[in-house]
């Protein structure tokens, strides 16, 4: 099973409801029912769908690379909103955005490293080199 170009789908969606988030609101606790569930909601697909990232090849990797990179600086934009917020209030909200948050920005990395062809290569790099110079392989250098 294979979750192509659904992530975007998950984001935006809580996407929406955060950025609908105003501290100012009269019906808080109308829009707090509201949001929170949804968010978790999509924060509990998306990491659902992290065990299913093994089946990615790096060209569908690449496909959702690119379609979250867009959503990538606004989620940032949003982060530096509701990080400092303090009141007591807000804080299941906050919580419950940044675990969000938080979610995005490690699937975001897993697919671009499944991206990079290269990847693996690069992650065992300097194991290889460290057994590659390594005593018991100094037979090696005799042919």
């Amino acid at each position: 099973m294979v979750y192509n170009l659904t992530y975007t789908n998950s984001i935006l969606e809580s996407f929406g409801v955060i950025s609908s988030f105003n501290f100012a609101e009269t019906i808080w606790e109308t829009y707090e029912k509201f949001a929170i569930p949804k968010i978790k909601e999509s924060t509990v697909k998306l990491r659902g769908s992290l065990y299913y990232l093994k089946e990615l090849t790096p060209i569908q990797a690449a496909k959702e690379v690119n379609s979250i990179r867009s959503l990538i600086p606004v989620l940032v934009q949003l982060r530096t909103v509701i990080e400092p917020v303090e009141t007591k209030e807000f804080k299941e909200f906050k919580i419950t955005a940044l675990d969000f948050l938080d979610t995005v920005d490690f699937l975001f990395n897993n697919l671009q490293d499944l991206a990079d062809i290269h990847s693996s290569y690069t992650i065992s790099k300097s194991v290889l080199a460290a057994d590659w110079d390594s005593n018991e392989d100094e037979h090696w250098n005799n042919y």
